[in-house]
């Protein structure tokens, strides 16, 4: 008995071990980057939408150079993607997409700058959700390519 009370001991201090390590390291991770991804928002009542709208502004946010952003300033990024719109014709699907940023000052929430995005895409009527998804991508891509001149 006591020595499986030693062995949950063991496991326990382990366990929260690593836990505690993940937690520093997560930490900072998020403390490396001067812009933190803050609220992601779709004008569609569609999870697909927002998942793959989120996923978007993610993956560009991790591709900005921010490597000029003075080291004490820190920033929170909110993303919505304000306007989609598909229109279908006979043979063709065109979607367009709006998205708008608020970077704000993680200290005090002061706004910054607010940056939009703004792209059109095309394709056979049969490739609705791709068009859109095109439309959505480019048009994150515009707004975040804004985000080095705007954290100057």
């Amino acid at each position: 008995m006591r020595a499986l009370l030693e062995s949950r001991r063991r496991l326990f201090a382990v366990l929260f071990g690593l836990v505690a390590v993940g937690g520093f390291a997560a930490r900072a991770d998020a403390g490396s980057s001067p812009v933190a991804l803050g609220e992601v928002r779709v004008t569609r009542s569609d999870p697909n939408l927002e998942r793959a709208f989120r996923g978007m502004v993610e993956h560009e946010l991790g591709e900005v150079d921010l490597s000029k952003v003075k080291a004490q300033d820190r920033f929170v990024l909110s993303a919505a993607l304000v306007k989609m719109a598909t229109r279908e014709s006979s043979n063709q699907t065109e979607s367009v997409a709006v998205v708008s940023a608020t970077l704000r000052r993680a200290r005090g929430g002061s706004i910054h700058a607010v940056i939009q995005g703004r792209a059109q895409a095309s394709d056979r009527q049969s490739q609705v959700k791709s068009v859109e998804l095109n439309a959505m991508r480019a048009a994150v891509r515009s707004a975040l390519a804004r985000l080095p001149e705007a954290l100057k």
